[in-house]
């Protein structure tokens, strides 16, 4: 019979994954710890643990963060496997941790492959469970790294990808209506790659939508003046052979679509369109329709999704932008915001308050930027000092999704 507190015993009545968590990986570390004051080593100090030991920094760096972490949900990566494990118990035993030190190690490590095969199956899919427990700085970390492989198997599977999705909108009161908005949108596909000649690919889709559902979209009036072109392209800021897109009306919705052609490098392409959309939408809540929210749409790989949103100082409650990023997978509508709360994806969600005009809104992501905006303002004939930058950065965006930009609209009128 074994005694109760045993993986034999714990393996039969299985706790909460948490709990079993904790016990499991504190066991680990109190094996370790006990193992390194025997030979006087500082766990602390991975390199003069190297040193001492004779091992590899990489594996003394793990074993660092096993017994100094604070937090035992982000040691679960960094365990290393049985080959690193024995490759330890050997260079412990040289240095002389006895028999009883080494097999405490080898209990516990035999306790977290019961973990593993328990709560995840394999190590993989435990690190990824484990990473829901950990302090939100770490889990963002570890969701970049797994949104980064997304990235290249994503790029693998459709045969396309890109370096950066420029989402720029700029809010000004209307100058037909005060009481209503002017929109400015520019949006742009920076570096796309196709991976095989024969891809076409749909850079960009409009949509509109309110509390009853899709609107038809608005073409809006085009702020680049491009005679070659049905698309409203800044033709300026695009690739010099770019070929002629494709406009595809897909009932409430208008869709961009970029033709198959030459792959790799050599074929990268920039795409960058702006439109003036007057009067768009009230500065007031409307009955249930009291957010006023900017969308962009993810669904071309890619290393950053880089939003802008530049706001006129008159426009004191665009002034708190939020965002949030929902998954389109179960292919839901947008507007209902009570259902596609529950599709609401762990990204990061922090908006930066850039400041006044547009030398706040420099960036090393998008070539020429400032270039670009000021070539916008001119064209609206808007003062860009009475304007205050947002920005909402994602790296390696999952896809299909949308990233939405939410203000409280004013009260309603009255």
């Amino acid at each position: 019979m074994p005694p109760p507190d045993s993986a034999a015993t714990r393996a039969a009545t299985p706790t909460s994954f948490p709990e079993d968590c904790k016990q499991v990986l504190q066991g680990l570390r109190g094996a370790l710890t006990s193992a390194l004051a025997t030979v006087g080593v500082d766990p602390a100090r991975p390199q003069d643990m190297a040193r001492t030991l004779g091992l590899h920094r990489n594996l003394t760096w793990k074993v660092s963060k096993i017994v100094t972490s604070t937090d035992v949900f982000s040691v679960v990566p960094h365990i290393p496997g049985r080959s690193g494990m024995e490759i330890l118990n050997r260079a412990l035993r040289k240095a002389g941790v006895e028999a009883a030190g080494i097999k405490s190690i080898k209990a516990a490590l035999d306790d977290f492959d019961r973990l593993v095969a328990l709560h995840g199956g394999d190590r993989a899919t435990l690190e990824l469970v484990a990473g829901g427990f950990v302090p939100e700085a770490a889990q963002g970390e570890a969701l970049v790294s797994a949104r980064k492989a997304a990235f290249r198997g994503n790029s693998a599977t459709w045969s396309v990808q890109a370096r950066v999705l420029l989402s720029l909108n700029i809010m000004a009161p209307s100058a037909e209506d005060p009481r209503r908005v002017d929109l400015a949108q520019v949006r742009g596909l920076i570096d796309l790659r196709r991976l095989r000649p024969d891809v076409g690919w749909p850079l960009f889709r409009r949509q509109a939508w309110d509390e009853s559902g899709l609107q038809p979209v608005v073409d809006g009036v085009p702020i680049g003046k491009d005679e070659h072109s049905a698309v409203p392209l800044l033709r300026d800021f695009c690739s010099p052979d770019l070929p002629e897109l494709n406009v595809v009306h897909l009932g409430p919705e208008v869709e961009i679509e970029l033709p198959p052609g030459e792959v790799g490098r050599t074929g990268e392409q920039t795409c960058i369109y702006g439109v003036l959309l007057a009067a768009t939408g009230s500065q007031y809540a409307e009955g249930e329709d009291r957010i006023c929210e900017l969308g962009c749409n993810l669904s071309t790989p890619v290393e950053l999704m880089h939003s802008d949103l530049l706001v006129h100082e008159s426009l004191t409650w665009a002034m708190r932008p939020r965002t949030d990023v929902y998954g389109l997978l179960h292919g839901g509508p947008m507007h209902d915001h009570a259902r596609r709360s529950r599709f609401r994806l762990p990204i990061e969600t922090e908006v930066h308050e850039l400041g006044r005009g547009l030398a706040t809104m420099a960036t090393p992501h998008v070539p020429r930027y400032l270039d670009l905006l000021s070539h916008v303002f001119d064209a609206l004939g808007w003062d860009e000092t009475r304007f205050r930058g947002f920005r909402h950065l994602v790296e390696y965006p999952p896809i299909p999704a949308v990233a939405l930009m939410a203000m409280d609209l004013l009260p309603e009128e009255g």
